[in-house]
């Protein structure tokens, strides 16, 4: 009896360390620092999300927290506002916690892009 609880127990033990990846994150940890320590890097790390994104999309999988964010970002950060604004409208419908900072910077885009509109009349 004690035998076979202690086999239980270890073969309990030996399969949950066979967890399944819940999300697919492919070099995205790799290729944000390697654009952090050199600028030039930016737009490799751009183009791998843009394929993971559409990968992921392509084969019905979730897209993880923040890269859709983060590839707005990106795209801010080379002046598509446009394009900012949709994959910050992708994260926020991905993922519904994080609704109230995306709608934040899409309004704050809006607003500004309005204001920009104004100041050249």
């Amino acid at each position: 009896m004690r035998l076979a609880l202690i086999l239980s127990l270890a073969v309990l033990v030996g399969l949950s360390g066979c967890a399944t990846k819940k999300y697919q994150w492919n070099d995205y940890e790799r290729k944000l620092y390697e654009a952090y320590k050199d600028p030039s890097q930016v737009e490799a790390l751009k183009i791998r999300l843009e394929e993971t994104t559409s990968a992921l999309e392509a084969s019905d999988q979730k897209v993880p927290p923040g890269l859709y964010a983060e590839l707005g970002t990106l795209y801010l950060e080379e002046g598509s506002v446009d394009k900012a604004k949709i994959y910050y409208a992708k994260e926020r419908d991905a993922w519904p916690e994080s609704k109230t900072l995306m709608d934040s910077l899409i309004n704050n885009l809006n607003s500004r892009e309005k204001k920009l509109g104004q100041d050249k009349k």
